[in-house]
């Protein structure tokens, strides 16, 4: 499928200029993350586990996801979906042993990067929503 293919595109444009990564980072106001983060680009997969309200989406489970960085309380990452803050997400990522991890995360901000992309940012929660 096409959707890793889009994602990788977006984040090959966003590392490869500069300029254009430091004008689409997060606005100061929107950044309350506490914890140091760290680049982590991985590319795994996703699940929507839960939505709170409204129409529920059409998400495939196992969607693609490209992991940008990941502190000890949340991570951010591309998806092909555009998710609203409230949605819970479980990640699965590969780990430093080679193994892979799955972490329940809430959605707590979204937006479009590209055509067929969107950074998401999410805390990290308990398994069950």
């Amino acid at each position: 499928m096409d959707d890793i293919k889009a994602l990788r595109r977006v984040l090959e444009y966003a590392t490869g200029n500069e300029d254009k990564k430091e004008e689409g980072s997060w606005p100061r106001e929107l950044e309350r993350r506490q914890e140091r983060r760290y680049d982590y680009k991985a590319e795994g997969v996703g699940t929507l586990t839960h939505r709170d309200e409204g129409i529920p989406l059409s998400v495939t489970p196992g969607f693609p996801v490209i992991a940008l960085s990941l502190s000890r309380s949340g991570a951010s990452f591309l998806a092909n979906y555009e998710f609203k803050a409230g949605d819970v997400i479980e990640l699965v990522l590969p780990a430093a042993d080679g193994e892979s991890k799955a972490l329940c995360a809430r959605v707590v901000r979204s937006r479009r990067v590209g055509l067929n992309a969107c950074e998401i940012g999410a805390e990290f929660t308990e398994t069950d929503s």
